[in-house]
Formats: structure tokens, C-alpha cells, sequence
């Protein structure tokens, strides 16, 4: 999974298992071995956070409200000093505000019609979509050019026969589509990764101070709080599923709307009476030591109505943050990963990497993955892949038994629950049994 290790979901998921009914254990599994990235981040984001507040506080989940049909995530009586409190929890991508789906779709039947010209063309094809700007509102508004219903014209089609049929394809490298429904300049490129394959200058940023996916989220919420008893408070959790607007919250300047002045906008006009924000962070910088960039739960809270009691909210808040466990990747990598088929268990595994150690004259360990070792053994991997993956193209065990070297020892070291890998430790020694016999009078 790509927030986080499968070992660690299945963990929490036993850790809730007491709280969970039958059917909500069903559906958050489902949604967890989903192979849309959207609905597997949002069910990750869900199951970790109702596990963390289990942690520090009670919590019963999808609680059932007097004279309502709304079933919020979680109630629990004790995480707020303020009071007993409903929690509604949701997880926030780019998926639809970036554009990537409707420029994946636009590009997927221009693919498939140049495959129809010129066998398996469309895999060397990268997509560079134009931006305009359009009034609308009275405001100036920046917008990707392809349409969500786009389809090839006869005129585009022809241009594109023209241009993949030609004798001495491709050139020219480049070719520029552009109708009222798109402008989009097509390049041929030796290799192109599925992934990132399309392209916009237009970053997935908001212009609008309710036309963003943030909004439309606390919006969504707000509704299954609506019913609420009386004196109780009323939150919603918000988890960073490869959002840039939940991953930078302040304002960068310029026409763009930062997730801050959206939350504060909310808040402003909604009986909602705090905003929590989950949000998996890297920090950079020089000179930082090893692993010191690894991503961090990064926790800021908004509320309605400032609350003398905010720093002891605070602070449970961040018990939770430091209670979820250490997440992967950042949320904008963990989309990308599932999309790439990355967690698929019966895929390829994600390893641990190799590490070689000497120990003074010929003696060596050497730490490698256990499932690289694994899917080399049952055929899933060959074995000049295994070199690839483990030394970069050479083959210390090789160099090693030419030196007169074997493995005197082996054990396995547990990755432990954060990890879906363990590493293989061998311990490789002089061996008379592999090199020249020595006299011993000399």
C-alpha cells in the first residue's frame, strides 16, 4: 500500500477489530485492495486516523445519531478537553482539480487511434496540453485546454494519420492539435512512462475560493454533521492524499487560493467547529543527515471559534499525529506508486535495499532483500534483474566466491510491521573449500 506497509494496515486493522462491525470491516478492506489510488488512499487515511485516536482517547466508529440517517465516522467523548465530539474523516487529492484525468483520457484515444496506424506508436507519444485564460464570473480564470468530453474530430484525425503514416515517422518529432475542444502539442520520445506521460504549465492550484477540492470536501462533511446533538462538537479530519493545497496551506502570492484561506473560509460561514489537517511532509534542506528527510505526520488545526483551551487541543492532536505511524511517501508519490501497480501484493515487491560491509581482510556481509531472493527463486524475477536490483548490474556473490569466499553463515532480519520486506544477512568468510590449497612451509 502506499502510505503504508501492508503489514501495518492488516496490524491496524486487527488492533480495530473489536470497534469494527462485520459490514464496516468488509468495506474498509475493500476499499484498502482497491485498484483505484483515490479510493485506496482515502481508506488508509480513514483506518489510520480512527487507529490513532483509539490510541489516545475512546472512540466508537460510525456511531448512530438520534432522528438522522447519517452514520459520521467516529464519536468519542474524551480526545477533546471542550467535550464529547463527531468526526467526519476525509481524505483530499488532486486527482480531478489537476487535470490528469481528463488529459489521460484526451490522450488515451489519440494513443489508441495512432496504434490503429502504426503499430504500438502511441507508447513513444508525451502530451504537452496549452492553457488559456477565460472571464468567468467577472473573474480571470486559468483553465487546461482539453474538454472533459473530448473526441477526435475528422480533421484531427486526419492530421494524425498524416503525421503517424509517414514514411520517415517520426518527423517531424512534434505535431499541435488544436480545436475548440483542444491544444495539445504531441512529441515522439524513445520512451515515455504511462505515468507521466501528459503535462500542463497550469499547476493544480485554486483560483476560486470554493471551486477547489478542499472545499468541496469540508462541504461534504458538514452535511453528514448536520444533525448533531446539541453540545457536541462537530470536527472534520482532513488527510492528505496528494493534495497541494493540504500539503503547502499558506498563500504563495498571486491569484492562488492556499487550503488556509479556504478553511477559514469554511469555517466563517459553516456550524462546523474544527478542521483538523493530516498531512504526510518531507522536510528538505542541506546538509541533513541520513534518513533525516524521511516523511513526518505534520498536524495544523482551525477552529470556528478560538477556544481557550486550544494548546490542550493541540496537544492531543498532536499525540495522535505522533501516535499514526511513519508514512512511506508523501501523498502525491503514494498516488502515483498505486497508480504504477506498485502495492499489487502478488507484483513485484518493493525492497529493502542491499547493503555490503567489509569486516577486515576478505571477510564481508552482505544484506539483501529476502522477497528480491524469494521471486528469484520462484521465476518471477530473472536473474540479471536480480543483479540490476541488488548491485546495480555486477554480482558480488560471484566476485566473492572468486576470491575464495562462501557464506559461513545466514539469518533473517525482520523489516518489522513498517516494512513489507525483510533482508537476508549473509556472512561470507575465507573458505579453503573454494580457492587453491596453500603449502604450508612456505
Amino acid at each position: 500500500m502506499p502510505v503504508y506497509a501492508r503489514r501495518r494496515l492488516q496490524a491496524m486493522l486487527n488492533d480495530l477489530a473489536p470497534l469494527l462491525t462485520i459490514e464496516k470491516a468488509a468495506d474498509l478492506l475493500a476499499r484498502l485492495e482497491h485498484k483505484n489510488a483515490r479510493d485506496a488512499l482515502a481508506a488508509e487515511v480513514e483506518l489510520s486516523l480512527l487507529w490513532s485516536i483509539q490510541q489516545v482517547a475512546d472512540l466508537e466508529i460510525d456511531p448512530v445519531l438520534t432522528n438522522s440517517s447519517a452514520r459520521p465516522d467516529a464519536f468519542t467523548r474524551t480526545l477533546f478537553p471542550r467535550g464529547p465530539a463527531l468526526v467526519e474523516i476525509r481524505a483530499v487529492s488532486d486527482d480531478t482539480f489537476s487535470g490528469k484525468d481528463l488529459m489521460n483520457r484526451a490522450a488515451d484515444k489519440i494513443g489508441h487511434f495512432c496504434n490503429r496506424q502504426r503499430k504500438k506508436s502511441g507508447a513513444h507519444l508525451y502530451y504537452r496540453f496549452m492553457e488559456a485564460r477565460r472571464r468567468e464570473g467577472g473573474q480571470l480564470r486559468r483553465v487546461r485546454r482539453v474538454t472533459k468530453d473530448f473526441e477526435l474530430t475528422p480533421a484531427l484525425e486526419r492530421k494524425l494519420e498524416d503525421w503517424v503514416s509517414a514514411p520517415d515517422w517520426p518527423n517531424p518529432p512534434t505535431l499541435q492539435l488544436t480545436d475548440e475542444q483542444i491544444d495539445v502539442v504531441i512529441e515522439w520520445r524513445k520512451y515515455v512512462h504511462p505515468e507521466g506521460r501528459v503535462f500542463c504549465s497550469m499547476p493544480p492550484v485554486a483560483d476560486h475560493i470554493e471551486d477547489n477540492p478542499v472545499y468541496s470536501a469540508l462541504r461534504s462533511k458538514e452535511r453528514q454533521l448536520s444533525k448533531s446533538e446539541a453540545g457536541v462538537l462537530k470536527c472534520i479530519f482532513l488527510g492528505d492524499a496528494g493534495c497541494y493545497m493540504l500539503r503547502e496551506l499558506k498563500p504563495l502570492g498571486g491569484f492562488q487560493v492556499s487550503g488556509e484561506q479556504v478553511i477559514h473560509y469554511f469555517l466563517q460561514r459553516s456550524k462546523v467547529d474544527l478542521v483538523c489537517v493530516f498531512s504526510p511532509y518531507r522536510n528538505w534542506g542541506p546538509f541533513m543527515a541520513a534518513g533525516s528527510n524521511s516523511p513526518k505526520w505534520k498536524v495544523t488545526l482551525f477552529e470556528r471559534e478560538s477556544s481557550a483551551q486550544r494548546d490542550a487541543e493541540y496537544e492531543r492532536l498532536n499525540r495522535i499525529a505522533l501516535g499514526l505511524p511513519q508514512p512511506q511517501l508523501e501523498g502525491y508519490q503514494a498516488r502515483s506508486w498505486h497508480r504504477q501497480g506498485l502495492f499489487d501484493p502478488q507484483g513485484k515487491g518493493i525492497y529493502l535495499g542491499t547493503t555490503v560491509t567489509t569486516k577486515g581482510g576478505f571477510n564481508m556481509s552482505i544484506s539483501i532483500s529476502s522477497r528480491m531472493v524469494l521471486e528469484l527463486l520462484a521465476g518471477r524475477i530473472t536473474q540479471e534483474q536480480f543483479q540490476n536490483y541488488a548491485f546495480r548490474g555486477d554480482n558480488f556473490f560471484e566476485q566473492q566466491l572468486k576470491a575464495g569466499c562462501t557464506i559461513q553463515t545466514a539469518r533473517l532480519q525482520k523489516g518489522g510491521l513498517d516494512e513489507d520486506d525483510d533482508q537476508l544477512v549473509f556472512e561470507l568468510e575465507p573458505d579453503w573449500g573454494a580457492r587453491p590449497l596453500r603449502n604450508p612451509k612456505l
